[in-house]
């Protein structure tokens, strides 16, 4: 483990220009290093391709659903000494790596997708994008704004064409009913290369915008370079996201604006209304697969898996039977497992029994409506089917993907734990695995 005991706390202000260049001025070797290390030979495909997608599909994306966003990485880029293509490259992480850029089109973007668009208003009667929920059995599947073909024309991926992601997370809503002190929690072990432990890779961002954009305040947990990952706002708003792949993932048609799929992250954290925050969600296209816990200290939570063309979800609230939702990297909604139109291209590994053992872990107290803080760090410390545990630890020589060049090639390991308590707006927050990593305590006002 890297000799320092914590990862960066970057706090910025202002508007997003602003904001973006301090961000990036205060990381910018941790963002430098980063860059160097995804734009090497086999780790996110042919750079080619790669800047082919981020300027004719990323870029017109973000302009047009998340503009501030876009100016913020602008800010950034600046900051950091890198070029805006670089920084576009690191938010798009997730979703470069999950498909393969040999079948990109060669055929370049419309001059209608380059224009510079603000989101539109969100309104009511806006229709969403498919969505199967959890509370009943009906499930509805339409069609996205960017397929061009039905699911059912798609055929199972194979094997050998499968794309070699990390397990990349465990995840947990709960409720105040499980809580001892009637508070809201989402929390998260996040799995990924263990060099971002080792080369202090990620930070913790704490921003305030300017009064004048009527956003909250946010503290996010991200890889250098990026506008964030998992996180919580002043609004009492949360949010974790967890790694899922499907059949239909595929490489981004360049004539259509798509944002990488962190801008949905974002943007539902820069509200103060959960609604709203749900509809940025349903209404923000993409082209991979992802799953994102969403909650509210409200007692709201909801589990969306989330796949190019619908969106499945689960929810509860404070009246549910069991008042608390966890997540791994498989799909496991009942709308999902329902419907054979989409399947699960997770080809089998730890996510199977990571979100169990966190159950296990969870559920003796939460049943007494006693749980606390100090119970949910605990139970993230599981070490069951060591070193591929709820707490994963990096071990030399034993990962399945070390002879494998992708962006998760080497070592695994649990890279930070964190715990968003909405209720209360504090984040507890380690570097690297829970069982051995210091936890620091932040309050978000």
């Amino acid at each position: 483990m890297s000799v320092h005991p914590f990862f960066q706390h970057v706090v910025v202000h202002g508007l997003p220009y602003d904001r973006g260049f301090s961000y990036g001025e205060q990381t910018k070797e941790k963002i430098q290093r980063n860059v160097t290390y995804y734009k090497q030979p086999g780790k996110l495909g042919p750079w080619s391709s790669v800047s082919r997608v981020i300027h004719n599909c990323y870029i017109p994306g973000l302009q047009r659903y998340w503009p501030s966003g876009w100016e913020e990485m602008r800010g950034v880029a600046a900051g950091a000494g890198v070029t805006i293509e670089d920084i576009v490259m690191l938010n798009a992480r997730y979703d470069l790596s999950h498909v393969k850029f040999e079948v990109v089109s060669e055929t370049p973007a419309t001059e209608e997708s380059k224009t510079v668009e603000a989101i539109p208003e969100i309104s009511q009667e806006t229709p969403t994008i498919g969505v199967g929920g959890e509370e009943s059995n009906a499930m509805e599947i339409s069609e996205p704004i960017t397929e061009k073909k039905s699911a059912t024309e798609e055929k199972p991926v194979d094997e050998k064409e499968q794309v070699e992601v990390a397990e990349e997370c465990t995840s947990a809503i709960i409720l105040s009913p499980a809580t001892r002190d009637r508070v809201v929690f989402t929390a998260q072990n996040w799995d990924m290369s263990h060099r971002l432990v080792t080369e202090d890779a990620i930070i913790y961002l704490e921003i305030h915008p300017d009064a004048s954009e009527n956003i909250p305040s946010m503290f996010l947990v991200t890889e250098a370079g990026q506008l964030g990952r998992s996180g919580c706002n002043s609004a009492g708003l949360g949010l974790t996201a967890n790694s899922l792949q499907s059949n239909i993932d595929q490489a981004p048609d360049l004539s259509i604006p798509i944002p990488p799929s962190g801008a949905l992250r974002r943007l539902f954290l820069e509200q103060s209304n959960y609604s709203v925050g749900l509809k940025c969600i349903a209404r923000t296209p993409r082209h991979v697969s992802f799953n994102i816990m969403v909650s509210s200290a409200d007692d709201i939570g909801m589990c969306l898996e989330v796949t190019p063309q619908t969106i499945f979800r689960s929810v509860i609230s404070s009246a549910s039977e069991k008042p608390y939702l966890l997540h791994s990297n498989h799909f496991q909604t009942g709308p999902f497992l329902s419907q054979t139109q989409i399947a699960d291209a997770y080809l089998g590994g730890s996510s199977w029994y990571r979100g169990e053992r966190l159950e296990a872990g969870l559920r003796a107290q939460a049943q007494k409506e006693n749980l606390i803080e100090q119970d949910i760090t605990a139970a993230f410390q599981d070490h069951a089917g060591y070193p591929h545990s709820l707490c994963e630890h990096a071990v030399e020589g034993q990962s399945s993907k070390q002879e494998n060049s992708g962006p998760y090639s080497g070592p695994t390991s649990t890279v930070c734990c964190v715990v968003y308590n909405l209720s209360k707006r504090t984040v507890r927050v380690c570097k690297g695995c829970p069982c051995e990593g210091t936890f620091q305590d932040f309050e978000l006002r």
